[in-house]
């Protein structure tokens, strides 16, 4: 899920477009909480998914004020939170994360080839693999400077438990440059998918 940045257009400076997204990552963090409700939760799953969106409400603005210095970056941030709270309000219903410097979520990382470790572990019965975001699109990625990835094949066919690494080529970064990107895993029965989620990070290149 992505905002829209026709804010951007209308942005009479980047400190002008930083103060309107961070306002906007507030606002919409409460809808987010509102469907929270409406999944009608146990009290403390109810709990921890409005506390992840707030936590990460808070680090969204945070990284826009300090890091997104164009309104390029401001975008990548913004869009990034955004997944971010989609991605806590759905909660998962299997082991899913992924770690960059043995880094969650938000992660520094210096120039050159960023080892992306994805560790998922399904429920009884059932298998796991990396999925793709999209028809014909693996991973959704998002950086202020060009990047590519590569992706073992073996991660794309169901293991019992995953655990692999997605490498994505920064070499052509710049210093204070950010990448985000949202890695699908999907859990399936070796016939069709049952469940199917993703996770969204955040990096700063360094």
């Amino acid at each position: 899920m992505f905002a829209t940045d026709n804010g951007s257009d209308r942005a009479t400076s980047t400190e002008d477009y930083q103060n309107t997204c961070v306002e906007f990552i507030t606002d919409i963090s409460k809808d987010y909480k509102d469907w929270v409700d409406r999944y009608q939760l146990t009290g403390e799953e109810n709990n921890s998914r409005k506390t992840s969106i707030d936590n990460i409400a808070k680090t969204t603005n945070i990284w826009i004020l300090k890091y997104a210095n164009t309104i390029k970056k401001v975008d990548i941030v913004m869009n990034d939170g955004v997944s971010k709270m989609a991605e806590s309000t759905a909660g998962y219903p299997f082991k899913f994360e992924v770690f960059v410097n043995n880094m969650t979520r938000y992660a520094v990382h210096p120039i050159g080839e960023v080892r992306v470790n994805i560790r998922a572990t399904p429920r009884q019965g059932r298998l796991i693999r990396i999925g793709n975001y999209q028809k014909n699109q693996l991973l959704l990625v998002n950086s202020s400077s060009p990047v590519n990835f590569a992706v073992s094949s073996e991660s794309l066919n169901g293991i019992d438990i995953l655990n692999d690494y997605i490498v994505i080529d920064a070499k052509n970064c710049q210093k204070h440059d950010l990448i985000s990107f949202t890695i699908i895993v999907e859990e399936y029965n070796g016939s069709y998918v049952t469940e199917s989620r993703g996770y969204s990070t955040l990096i700063l290149v360094s």
